[in-house]
């Protein structure tokens, strides 16, 4: 069996205000032109299909007409799980129905127990699963993403068939796991992380929400990076998807893409930018930091009429010297810097109750933002 395992799509993401449905699409009629190159059997969707649990009209029309044209045109199964962006309530209406077209979509715990089962192998659809949500529906005190993964895999384990191969769908940190500053935090308050050690008993794991390829080093565990670049921090990183072959044994390969505009950070001086010396493409997307444009009015407009999607601009000088106290800020979560500013300003700790008010309105704000 040939099968393409993609994950976090982010449709409808914007990166500085800038709205990339357009690369987006061109990205995913890449996906469609490989199904039919490799002669692709099942599609894997490993979470995080929109990039906010409201999603736009314009993102879900660009998802149902790629949908349309795997699953419906092509008759081509497509198993999908629900990840941290997606709402996944909202995400999982229909899913009965889409049953019916082989469009398996798994949004809740429940989901995750039956297998869908193809040539012999079975898929477990694991969603993206909140440790307080794992605490209602076990009914005991769970208050990590390690400990609600754990339960659900405790569950799934004495049914799975040992004469077939078994892969794992999810969307999860893995410890270990290289992370950059387009994927928002999984949990406030709680362990994110999961170890890889839970998934022992699957021939393979398909995992979303780290948006490296390469985020861990493992035999069976793999992510398929998301498939754009969405923030600097992935300048380095290539984008595309995995190509697993499942025979007699379980054979993952990392296929590169072509992206619509690639994504460049530029460190130089601005005469040099302005007068492209250094032979940038124009087209593409760029974080410019700079040097001597002290004495240039409105430099940011000036630099768009060279080169129309460059979507941040810096100065070199104070680049250079916020840079230590970005990082020291950069190794606490959100909570902690709160938590200090208050305890300095009133001399008082937060108490558990008043700390716990803080994780909620902080989760509530990082929904909305994102």
């Amino acid at each position: 069996m040939k099968i393409m395992h993609i994950a976090d799509l982010h449709i409808g993401r914007t990166l500085n205000q800038h709205q990339l449905l357009e690369d987006q699409v061109f990205m995913l009629e890449q996906l469609i032109d490989e199904i039919d190159k490799e002669k692709i059997e099942l599609l894997i969707i490993a979470g995080d299909i929109y990039d906010r649990a409201l999603p736009s009209k314009e993102a879900v029309q660009v998802f149902e007409t790629f949908i349309q044209k795997i699953n419906i045109d092509r008759g081509l199964p497509v198993l999908a799980v629900s990840g941290n962006h997606d709402g996944a309530t909202r995400l999982g209406y229909g899913k009965e129905w889409f049953k019916q077209h082989q469009f398996h979509l798994s949004t809740h715990i429940a989901d995750s127990f039956q297998p869908v089962t193809y040539q012999n192998v079975d898929f477990y659809l694991i969603p993206y699963v909140e440790p307080a949500e794992a605490r209602l529906y076990f009914e005991d005190d769970i208050d990590s993403h390690r400990d609600s993964y754990s339960r659900i895999i405790d569950q799934i384990r004495p049914a799975m068939n040992r004469d077939r191969k078994s892969v794992a769908v999810s969307h999860l940190f893995i410890q270990g796991g290289k992370e950059s500053d387009s994927e928002r935090t999984l949990s406030i308050g709680a362990v994110e992380y999961v170890p890889e050690s839970i998934f022992k008993d699957f021939d393979y794991v398909a995992l979303g929400h780290l948006h490296h390829p390469f985020a861990i080093q493992s035999d069976k565990v793999y992510y398929s990076g998301s498939l754009m670049k969405y923030s600097f921090s992935e300048v380095q990183q290539p984008k595309g998807y995995r190509l697993v072959t499942i025979e007699e044994e379980v054979r993952s390969i990392f296929v590169p893409l072509k992206l619509y505009r690639d994504m460049h950070v530029i460190e130089s001086s601005y005469d040099k930018v302005m007068n492209n010396e250094m032979s940038l493409k124009q087209d593409d997307y760029y974080q410019f930091i700079l040097s001597d444009m002290r004495h240039i009015k409105d430099p940011m407009t000036r630099l768009k009429t060279v080169y129309p999607h460059v979507l941040e601009l810096r100065y070199l000088e104070e680049t250079a010297i916020t840079t230590d106290i970005i990082a020291e800020v950069d190794k606490r979560e959100d909570i902690e810097i709160i938590e200090q500013f208050i305890q300095s300003v009133s001399e008082v700790a937060l108490s558990k109750e008043q700390k716990q008010t803080l994780e909620r309105l902080l989760k509530e704000v990082n929904d909305e933002t994102y």
